[in-house]
């Protein structure tokens, strides 16, 4: 699958971040050091950004801030089931199709490529309609107008063998939902078609993309220019069937959520009222969790959650969830696209120097990765070949035909990372600067900034060593994973920065995407054999997420999106 050229920035949206300060530095933040945080029915969340804009299907959808508020305004027909761990919920990844947790479905079955979803009665939502297959139906056809600004509905329908590529060509028509693909049976029982078998579907349905609109509210909103109600979306509200309703938006400075009048059916949440504030400053966000003015703060460095946890007044919650770093090695540049350079990529994953990493940089909430695609995900095998081994990767630098990096190309030796994130991937990026030059490798540190370094890792491709540790894919499955980072951009590959491209590689996963069961998995593991013998990256670690909170509280869904599910919170 190849996406037309206006459609590649999907790679951009499918992806995947102990100072105590004055009264005066939180002038504007609404929070005063000395302040208590809100009713005990509202929860008040510090995070470095809120919501831009709330399409799915818009520009802005890969912003993390605009995904946390359609998880909890909107709601799947299905979801992993979380197991629950000390004050954490955390959501299983590895299970097969009847292990999902019922949500707007209640049942399914599969009968060849056709799958039959039993839905939800007497749900309702903000505007106080009830849902049906109508719903169902209207956020499918929505997806397949790929009206929006970026159709990220209709991509998810295609990962998942729904909806097909025809949908970019000249005849209107082909934008049409047919029966054969989504149909009403009745109004609580709806059918969805495959093309082929392929095991990302109903995989897909979790991903935010593909959470059902309220019809109704939304065509209320509709236009003869916007006939899909785009603007209201965007700037306004996105309908659906959630727990919270959206209540109060003030861009670039503060959202609101108030529970769901009409219910829950999964019951009302403890926390009424969500007040997430924008705070940039980590120093500011480290005082509120401090002194009581917050609940929650979000994003802070590994350094300020071991500051905060002193306090006695406050919890930092730690889950080994899927964030990663990577050391991405571009194939556009020499020397990492000589003749030999894998047998280079494999001195550097030898001369690495993880344990360092692990505990100095992150103190001890990152882990070793023993692969390319995280290891709570579906179908991961592990490879736990690459430790730190200076002998051995000098020995493979001479196989390479640089010995102690005799004959190295300069152009490709200029290690790029975010300089925002500069207090933590500055003395990572030095103590990888120190293990190769040990082998021979002199590399250059280029800090740049953070728009810059999305621009160049999404779209232009042009860095040749860059430290990754925010992208990561939202479906967790080694193969959508695969589709996301590995599989080559001429056979559909979405986001590149590597440059890979193996044959090989892009025929097994073209082989996963139309089989299931074991024969996929048997692909998978093959398909990591080649990564992993190949690294186009080098994975360096799998980080802890860690989230302050006020003692007391529990019940955070520690998912994939790294985002936060408001409907669990606790307090005691």
């Amino acid at each position: 699958m190849r996406l037309p050229l206006r459609k590649r920035s999907l790679a951009a949206l499918l992806l995947a971040l102990a100072a105590v300060v004055a009264v005066g530095a939180l002038a504007g933040t609404g929070f005063a050091s000395g302040s208590k945080s809100a009713a005990k029915d509202t929860l008040v969340v510090l995070q470095d950004d809120v919501a831009v804009a709330l399409d799915l299907d818009g520009a802005n959808a890969a912003q993390p801030q605009l995904q946390e508020i359609l998880i909890n305004t909107m709601s799947p027909l299905l979801n992993y089931p979380n197991k629950t761990n000390g004050a954490i919920l955390e959501p299983q990844y590895k299970v097969t199709t009847q292990g999902f947790r019922p949500q707007l479905a209640t049942s399914w079955s599969k009968s060849g490529l056709t799958w039959t979803f039993k839905l939800r009665k007497g749900v309702k939502s903000c505007a106080g309609n009830e849902f049906t297959a109508d719903d169902v139906v209207y956020t499918f056809q929505r997806g397949k107008s790929v009206s929006g600004a970026a159709p990220v509905a209709w991509f998810l329908s295609n990962v998942g063998a729904v909806l097909g590529l025809e949908v970019f060509g000249k005849d209107p028509k082909a934008k049409v939902l047919k029966d054969t693909e989504v149909k009403k049976i009745d109004d609580y029982t709806v059918q969805i078609t495959q093309m082929n078998p392929n095991e990302l579907f109903p995989r897909v349905l979790e991903i935010f993309a593909l959470f059902m609109f309220d019809s109704k509210e939304t065509k209320a909103h509709a236009t003869a220019k916007d006939p899909w109600s785009h603007n209201y979306v965007n700037t306004v509200s996105s309908p659906g069937f959630g727990p919270y309703c959206l209540s109060k938006w003030v861009k670039g400075s503060e959202t609101d959520l108030t529970v769901n009048p009409n219910g829950w059916y999964g019951g009302k949440p403890q926390f009424s009222k969500i007040i997430i504030r924008k705070v940039p400053a980590n120093s500011n966000r480290v005082a509120a969790i401090q002194s009581g003015a917050a609940d929650i703060v979000t994003n802070l460095t590994p350094q300020e959650n071991a500051n905060v946890a002193k306090n006695a007044n406050v919890t930092v919650l730690k889950n080994a969830g899927p964030k990663i770093l990577t050391l991405g090695l571009s194939f556009n540049f020499k020397p990492w696209n000589d003749a030999t350079n894998r047998l280079l990529r494999q001195a550097v994953a030898y001369a690495l120097p993880y344990e360092e990493i692990y505990k100095a940089d992150y103190l001890g909430t990152a882990r070793k990765w023993n692969g390319l695609c995280a290891d709570s995900y579906f179908g991961f095998v592990p490879h736990t070949q690459y430790v730190t081994n200076i002998p051995k990767a000098k020995a493979l630098m001479t196989q390479a035909g640089f010995p102690d990096g005799k004959g190295l190309e300069t152009d490709g030796l200029k290690l790029t990372y975010a300089a925002e994130r500069r207090a933590l991937m500055e003395p990572i990026a030095n103590r990888i600067k120190t293990a190769l030059s040990q082998i021979g490798i002199n590399i250059t540190l280029d800090p740049i900034s953070q728009a810059e370094y999305t621009d160049r890792t999404l779209t232009k491709y042009d860095v040749p060593m860059f430290l990754a540790d925010q992208d990561r894919p939202l479906g967790p499955d080694v193969g959508y994973c695969s589709l996301l980072f590995y599989v080559s951009k001429k056979n559909g590959g979405l986001n590149t920065p590597f440059a890979y491209s193996n044959a090989a590689f892009d025929a097994l996963y073209k082989t996963t995407s139309k089989t299931t069961g074991a024969t996929r998995l048997a692909a998978l593991k093959k398909m990591q054999d080649i990564l992993m013998t190949d690294l186009p990256g080098i994975p360096v670690a799998q980080v802890s997420t860690q989230l302050a909170v006020r003692k007391g509280i529990t019940g955070w869904v520690a998912t994939n999106y790294d985002i936060l599910s408001y409907l669990e919170f606790k307090s005691a």
